[in-house]
């Protein structure tokens, strides 16, 4: 089968991963790439990096009732109403990167968010963590959030067999400029990320609620400490997480964890070594690792994805194939 695919918010960081992706995936037949800013430019005029004589057009030029997949790279508040436009135009799976689907209730995301344009459609999303949840069902996969896959990958294993004695978590979170986004604002600057580094969305990071949510469909979990920080690369992150345990297992019994739940998913690798940002940038892979400090009487996790791979593109790729059936690898075998 020769897919038609659409990529909705084609000219973001994320997008153009997706297109540079899905451009070389064996089973997509046509795509077609939507940008208002860039419409009617060359796609490979605006990301030289990108090997591909297709143009950038507007998001009504695009036939949705001839898709057989659309991707939405929109920001939160904008996606929805995209999806739903093309959930009616007859598209069979859409794939969402933004936060509008990964929260399951309507109060949640009012709360975190603001108004949801399409609640309706919430109770359809399946989300995209399929080393944790399975393979997507139905027709839309909220893609997780970065930081959140990194989380989960992580604290899943670990919640599953001792949730109920988990009495705190706390996320200290390391993350490229390129997780900010491509527009450019004060913060992301050169002259203010370079040679520095910053805490941000702390206490209440909109990411908090969805890490929460995901943890307590595996087990029984406590409120978790979020805090993001802003590093002066371009991508990759990194999460080193304290979980404080009424009885401590030992590291090698996490690590075993870790093999055993996800021994059968190409993307998710635990070992003894403590992850590198460097170990996984340009890849689809997550990286972890567990250590005891029993000193201080708590479990150390660490956590490496690439922000725009495995937390963003990548993953919402490997989710396409799993929902259609196809090896989660599929057109990803060089980013392992």
């Amino acid at each position: 089968m020769s897919l038609k695919v659409g990529v909705y918010g084609g000219s973001g960081y994320a997008g153009a991963e997706l297109v540079r992706l899905l451009g070389g995936h064996p089973k997509v037949g046509g795509l077609a790439v939507a940008s208002r800013g860039y419409a009617g430019r060359r796609i490979g005029e605006v990301f030289p990096q990108i090997s591909s004589e297709g143009s950038f057009v507007g998001p009504e030029e695009i036939e949705a009732s001839g898709l057989d997949v659309a991707f939405v790279a929109y920001g939160h508040g904008e996606s929805a109403e995209t999806v739903a436009a093309l959930l009616e135009a007859g598209v069979g799976l859409v794939v969402d990167l933004s936060a509008d689907f990964r929260l399951p209730e309507v109060g949640m995301y009012e709360e975190w968010y603001g108004g949801h344009p399409a609640p309706g459609l919430l109770a359809e999303a399946h989300y995209g963590l399929p080393e944790v949840f399975g393979p997507a069902q139905g027709r839309i996969v909220a893609n997780p959030g970065c930081y959140p896959t990194a989380a989960v990958l992580a604290l899943a294993p670990v919640v599953r067999r001792m949730g109920g004695g988990i009495e705190s978590i706390v996320i200290n979170a390391l993350s490229g400029v390129s997780g900010a986004g491509a527009r450019p604002s004060v913060k992301t600057h050169f002259v203010s990320a370079n040679e520095s580094a910053n805490a941000y969305g702390a206490p209440l990071h909109r990411h908090t609620p969805e890490i929460e949510t995901m943890l307590r469909r595996v087990g029984e979990s406590p409120a978790v400490t979020f805090v993001p920080h802003l590093i002066p690369i371009s991508r990759g992150e990194l999460e080193t997480i304290v979980v404080d345990l009424e009885e401590l297992p030992a590291a090698e019994d996490v690590l075993g964890w870790y093999a055993e739940d996800y021994e059968d998913w190409a993307f998710v690798e635990a070992r003894e070594e403590y992850p590198h940002i460097s170990h996984v940038a340009n890849t689809n892979r997550c990286r972890l690792s567990a250590a005891v400090d029993g000193r201080a009487g708590k479990l150390l996790l660490f956590s490496a994805v690439d922000n725009l791979l495995k937390g963003a593109s990548g993953a919402a790729v490997q989710n396409m194939n799993l929902a259609l059936g196809y090896p989660e690898d599929l057109g990803l075998e060089h980013l392992k």
